[in-house]
């Protein structure tokens, strides 16, 4: 008898958690990070939040809230989008908006679709980070 675990799809972190960090970010920046770094965290979280229609690295229109799975796809992309030899359509992303963008949307991607690795939270964020 198996005793695998069935796949389940990823879930998004709570509207109220994405908008916290979002609203964190935007107040306190993030760390010594640059400001394109920071622009392309803020860019992901209005994203999955639904402030903004357009997603970050595809400049895809879902018509629709933002799901766990669209997350983990567009990090995916924006993961490819890093390498000069990916989709030359990725790869101008990266070119426009620089790598540091390009990183904090692959990162607060994999932080927003549940993950706990991405993004780092404050000593006293008031959600669990292990999933």
């Amino acid at each position: 008898m198996s005793t695998a675990q069935e796949w389940t799809p990823p879930e998004l972190r709570s509207q109220d958690e994405l908008k916290a960090m979002t609203a964190y970010v935007t107040e306190n920046g993030y760390g010594t990070t640059s400001k394109t770094y920071v622009r392309g965290v803020i860019t992901a979280l209005n994203w999955v939040t639904g402030e903004s229609a357009v997603s970050p690295i595809t400049e895809t229109r879902l018509g629709r809230p933002v799901e766990g799975m669209d997350a983990s796809s567009e990090r995916s992309r924006a993961y490819e989008a890093l390498y000069a030899n990916s989709d030359p359509a990725l790869w101008k992303v990266t070119q426009v908006n620089g790598q540091d963008y390009t990183l904090a949307v692959e990162h607060t991607l994999a932080w927003a679709a549940g993950g706990d690795e991405g993004l780092a939270v404050p000593a006293d964020w008031p959600w669990p980070q292990v999933r």
